[in-house]
């Protein structure tokens, strides 16, 4: 019976934005834990990769300033 009261013409605005922010909610969660599974060798990598382009701007900062 309690199902029922949605079907009422005033409440299927409420029971179509109640759908919306479930699907919604329930589509972050699965982004976050996609976006969590990337895992720590690809984390690493990434983290020298970065390392790499720092190296490299320091080099030619100091060989264009210093020669």
């Amino acid at each position: 019976m309690m199902i029922l009261k949605y079907f009422i013409p005033g409440n299927l605005i409420s029971l179509h934005m109640t759908i919306i922010n479930s699907v919604v909610i329930v589509e972050l969660y699965y982004r976050f834990l996609t976006t969590l599974s990337i895992g720590p060798s690809y984390i690493f990598l990434l983290r020298a990769r970065v390392m790499k382009e720092g190296e490299e701007r320091i080099e030619s900062y100091f060989y264009t300033n210093y020669e």
